[in-house]
């Protein structure tokens, strides 16, 4: 009996550290009640995507996912990879072409 509930324990924490290991795109740590539209997320401000420079919607939907606040959408799946393995110099490059395209519209 005891090996069972061992057993059963074990099985009920792993499944549960699975369903807890938090929201793969804002890194929330995944609570269970997290509301990512009621989540203060900065909105991406270019029509281009910053890992490609590919005008947004030309490769069909956008990818679009949020990282440290932040609204991030890419040109296409393959794109994101790439981001996932240097977020800093994305999110650096977003920071950096946001005020020039930004004004380019005024």
């Amino acid at each position: 009996m005891t090996l069972h509930y061992t057993l059963f324990a074990a099985v009920a924490l792993l499944g549960g550290a699975a369903l807890t290991t938090g929201c793969k795109s804002c890194g929330c740590g995944g609570s269970m009640s997290h509301d990512h539209k009621t989540a203060a997320v900065k909105p991406y401000p270019l029509q281009t995507c910053i890992v490609s420079g590919e005008k947004l919607g030309e490769m069909g939907e956008p990818v679009v996912f949020i990282k440290d606040g932040q609204e991030i959408k890419l040109c296409c799946k393959n794109c994101k990879p790439k981001f996932d393995a240097e977020p800093a110099k994305y999110l650096s490059k977003l920071s950096e072409a946001a005020p020039s395209e930004h004004s380019a519209h005024h």
